[in-house]
């Protein structure tokens, strides 16, 4: 794609929440550079022949990051790819997506199979269950997660706390409920049968990297609540 074709399709997009360069000599007018949380990820540098399941990819950074890895990536968004910066990364890119507009709660793996590698960045706290959410991930998972989150790293570390934001109290946004402490998301994910292999946190976020657990010991307390993960 041409340089100029390449700028005006980014001027398309009202709000673009991803700064990246999306073409040669395109920057993306985004109110957030992901590029040093990708550094954090430190996905293999080759995933060729892997599948990559991106939920709530926003503008894609992190969707054409894996593709560019070799990885057949499917995204998930509550919203249509045209109505952020999605689908003008994908004809910018001229990369190939697999784009699903469907709700986490509404994923199966009956639907969409299991994925080597699951990026959750950016969603958790907006999510108002977040245990029947990282159950579902797992269900879609038999290999790595990478969450990140807003955390509540300000209060007690030693107990697994979460705090609940009523209406638009966090940021003036009605999406954001919950700001759990990096314990509660260790613990949440010990029980959706999720193996953390290490975890950082900084200002209010948490970035964890978790494997799977097969014991299906640990899998029976989340049978128990949703009847997942059978």
């Amino acid at each position: 794609m041409e340089f100029d074709e390449a700028s005006r399709l980014v001027t398309t997009i009202k709000h673009w929440h991803h700064r990246f360069e999306i073409h040669p000599g395109v920057i993306t007018p985004g109110s957030y550079d992901p590029g040093f949380l990708l550094d954090m990820l430190s996905l293999p540098s080759d995933l060729s022949g892997q599948r990559v399941l991106d939920i709530g990819p926003s503008d894609g950074f992190f969707s054409l990051a894996a593709r560019r890895l070799g990885a057949h990536v499917v995204a998930v968004d509550y919203r249509s790819k045209d109505a952020h910066g999605f689908g003008v990364m994908e004809r910018i890119s001229g990369e190939p997506f697999d784009y699903h507009c469907s709700n986490l709660y509404d994923l199966s793996a009956k639907t969409l199979g299991t994925f080597d590698h699951v990026i959750f960045l950016g969603v958790l706290y907006h999510l108002p269950d977040m245990v029947k959410a990282l159950a579902i991930v797992r269900s879609l998972c038999h290999g790595t997660m990478y969450l990140e989150s807003h955390a509540a790293n300000d209060i007690e570390q030693n107990v697994a706390l979460a705090r609940y934001y009523r209406h638009d109290a966090l940021a003036g946004d009605i999406t954001n409920f919950w700001s759990p402490n990096a314990a509660c998301i260790r613990d949440m994910a010990q029980d959706c049968a999720f193996d953390l292999v290490s975890d950082t946190t900084w200002g209010d976020r948490y970035l964890g990297r978790y494997t799977v657990n097969e014991d299906p010991a640990r899998k029976r307390k989340l049978q128990l609540g949703y009847g997942l993960l059978r």
